[in-house]
């Protein structure tokens, strides 16, 4: 089996939508490891190269529709679906993905498609029958499948996850410390501002607030700083790899606070399709707290890895975070070890078999 995974933007410096770029890139590396996968994507410049087993193909990409850098206007994948057996495109709303659809159902060629809440602009989809051209949209989490289109609901397929629990895995070598961290890009919908309110209320001066990721948002970042005057609040935005696996394993909780409508008013209709920080913090024992926005609470075992907590609150989630912090040893050992259990079904080892099960059944 020859599977080509097509993502019209490129996880990279440029990236522009975290978790969306990331999820191809995982799903086609991992994926690799047992057929012949092929990742293609758009950048800046024309690039390829070999990350383990999966070939990686990014072609330049000059204009964008609408200016939106997540609908490129290019016809450079279509050749690669001529050797392939599956096609698996990701985001519903793009040129890329419409294009590749025909394509492949012109030339009998399986196609799947998953979402990730972004696209839109001009698409061929508002006006050819390309959802026909799908044998499956595959979700990864049940909030996604409400945001899938109607006519496409009857061909969905849910496939919850993705984590590398190999990479992140507890490190018994390394003590917990009085650190509470954050994960994720700089943005108003992911919260950060009511994490540093619920720090204050939680009023621990023995515990230090780690908030890592790029910023994306100037303004949002400077407000943020105003708000940690006079906390113990650290902003970290150039972890690498090995940096963050030590602060998720070092840690005794990570939050991630995501909202719909954020500080500034402005609303978001999908902060998190699954919450990739989630998953890689239990993989290293370390409980989590996250809000009830977009599909989180489907990836924590309220009250037994962590907690879920209603969004736009630093009330809710002081709470959630002075439980943990005043859990007796073993109690704390407990959370930790059913974190661990817990994700083994979220596995990128047991989602690829799910999804190679599925190519081969059409």
């Amino acid at each position: 089996m020859k599977v080509v995974q097509i993502s019209p933007t490129y996880f990279d410096n440029s990236s522009v939508l975290g978790g969306g770029e990331r999820y191809p890139m995982a799903l086609a590396e991992h994926m690799a490891e047992i057929v012949d996968t092929t990742l293609i994507s758009f950048s800046q410049k024309r690039s390829c190269y070999y990350k383990n087993n999966l070939k990686v193909e990014i072609y330049p990409v000059k204009y964008f529709i609408l200016n939106n850098k997540v609908n490129p206007l290019t016809f450079r994948h279509l050749p690669a679906i001529l050797n392939a057996d599956v096609i698996h495109l990701h985001q519903i709303n793009t040129l890329v993905s419409d294009l590749g659809a025909i394509t492949a159902f012109t030339l009998g060629k399986r196609a799947y498609v998953t979402d990730h809440g972004m696209g839109l602009g001009l698409t061929l989809n508002r006006y050819l029958p390309v959802f026909r051209c799908y044998s499956n949209v595959i979700s990864q989490s049940s909030f996604t499948l409400d945001l899938i289109p109607e006519t496409l609901r009857k061909k969905a397929v849910l496939i919850k996850g993705g984590v590398d629990t190999n990479k992140f895995c507890p490190c018994p070598s390394l003590e917990k410390d009085k650190k509470i961290i954050y994960v994720g890009r700089i943005l108003p919908h992911k919260g950060v501002n009511y994490l540093i309110e619920a720090f204050r209320i939680l009023n621990r001066l023995d515990y230090k607030l780690k908030i890592i990721g790029k910023v994306y948002n100037n303004q949002f970042y400077q407000d943020l700083k105003q708000m940690a005057n006079g906390l113990r609040v650290e902003f970290i935005h150039d972890a690498d790899d090995q940096q963050l696996l030590y602060e998720y394993c070092t840690a005794l909780v990570t939050v991630l606070p995501s909202v719909h409508t954020n500080g500034y008013g402005g609303y978001t209709p999908v902060p998190e399709l699954m919450g990739l920080t989630l998953l890689e913090s239990q993989a290293c024992g370390t409980p989590v707290i996250c809000t009830d926005a977009g599909a989180m609470h489907e990836f924590v075992d309220h009250e037994r890895t962590g907690f879920v907590v209603k969004q736009n609150s630093g009330e809710a989630i002081a709470a959630a975070l002075c439980s943990l912090v005043n859990l007796a040893p073993s109690d704390y050992g407990n959370y930790r070890n059913r974190c661990r259990e817990w994700v083994k079904a979220f596995s990128w080892s047991t989602v690829v078999q799910k999804h190679l099960e599925i190519y081969s059944s059409n």
